[in-house]
């Protein structure tokens, strides 16, 4: 299938004044019990072999089971009908998901974008839906956008120039690394396996942390502190650009071609020229200087080419579906609306679930534009669900 292990990278330094803080650190992780334990049992295996154990295990499970991203629409009716305050449907679902869960028939995941939304509640009612996370995605997650673009760069450079950068990445992780895959970069100790040892420890406590104590650590208060909003300014750059296109009569094909080569050049070739650059320094360019340059400019072209003519496949998906949605958006003449964070929230769901998941829960308008507009769910494989009489169609109990 399309995941692969992932062996995070690890550091450390040799300072030994800085012990205070490392024992400030793992007794808010593991505490030293943890840390005991590794110094004296875990030294066989290296730091970056033993999270490579745990997403293993993790990746094997996700290959038995069937996966569902719910975006936040649905994890809010899901907290309501928890409380006791939903609808009889939502309530259904909720035991459906429930049993599906503990059979392990299903998982739901979630990404960063679920948690930034969920964290505009109040207090008691994110203490339900964190609740809710834990039972549910058991702490699986997709991996955060900067590694999932890393990931989805490797794989189209494996296939396209035949270059093998994808080691080391993976699509998938869990909630205490769900911003970034890399473990923190901890201070001391001096020996070597006193550095592993506190490496390990640190696995060990972010590969099992809840969301439950994740939203401790920041005292509840996830409405401010994990508030994100896109700028007015932004948006309104936005809606000035969609009337300028119009005005000139662009068509669909020439925004979503224009767009994408825009985004290739700002976000997939910086990763891919780091990737490419890598490789041919690790193999003291066997092929000489040009041939990076020649495999740049491959990248490229063909990433470009291929989007035109929709040839692309399962290939390079966060930046081809946020690149679809948002032409569907430049070109409508029939809305009003203007463009709004939630949009971009909603395209970053689809562009997480499709390419990752066997089922995505999302809002109707959404549904309909990727299945009927994009039929981006025969493209990646996976079933778009618009409502919750479709769900409980989907899943009529279990």
């Amino acid at each position: 299938m399309r995941r692969r292990a992932h062996v995070a990278k690890a550091a450390s330094s040799d300072n030994l004044t800085m012990t205070a803080k490392i024992d400030d650190y793992l007794d808010r992780l593991g505490g030293p019990a943890l840390l005991a334990w590794h110094r004296e049992n875990g030294t066989a295996v290296p730091a970056d072999e033993y999270v490579g154990l745990y997403r293993d295990q993790l990746l094997r499970g996700l290959d038995r089971t069937l996966v569902i991203y719910l975006d936040t629409n649905f994890w809010v009716r899901l907290r309501d009908a928890a409380r006791g305050t939903g609808s009889a449907e939502a309530t259904r679902l909720l035991q459906t998901l429930r049993t599906m869960v503990r059979r392990r028939e299903a998982l739901c995941v979630s990404q960063i974008y679920s948690l930034l939304e969920v964290g505009k509640q109040e207090e008691q009612s994110l203490r339900v839906t964190a609740e809710l996370l834990d039972e549910l995605t058991e702490g699986v997650a997709i991996a955060s956008p900067d590694d999932l673009l890393r990931w989805e760069c490797a794989q189209f450079v494996a296939a396209t120039v035949k270059r093998d950068v994808t080691h080391g990445l993976c699509p998938w992780t869990k909630v205490g690394q769900i911003h970034k895959n890399e473990l923190p970069a901890l201070p001391g100790p001096a020996t070597v396996a006193g550095a592993e040892a506190v490496l390990k420890a640190a696995i060990d406590s972010l590969w099992n942390l809840p969301f439950e104590y994740a939203f401790e650590r920041l005292g509840w208060d996830t409405k401010n502190k994990l508030g994100f909003h896109i700028d007015d300014e932004v948006l309104a750059n936005v809606e000035k650009r969609k009337a300028e296109q119009l005005a000139k009569g662009y068509t669909l094909e020439q925004v979503r071609a224009s767009e994408f080569e825009q985004q290739v050049h700002a976000q997939l070739m910086p990763v891919a020229t780091e990737l490419l650059r890598t490789w041919h320094t690790a193999r003291n360019f066997p092929e000489g200087l040009s041939a990076l340059l020649r495999d740049q400019r491959t990248v490229g072209h063909t990433a470009v080419e291929q989007f035109k003519a929709r040839s692309l496949g399962k290939l390079l998906p966060g930046l081809s579906i946020r690149t679809e949605l948002y032409a569907l958006y430049e070109t409508d003449r029939n809305t009003k609306k203007p463009i709004s964070s939630n949009d971009w929230f909603d395209s970053s769901h689809a562009a997480a679930a499709l390419p990752y998941c066997d089922v995505f829960l999302t809002e109707r308008n959404l549904a309909h534009k990727l299945r009927q507009m994009l039929k981006a769910d025969v493209q990646y494989g996976c079933e778009v669900i618009g409502s919750l009489e479709e769900a409980l169609a989907r899943f009529p109990g279990a």
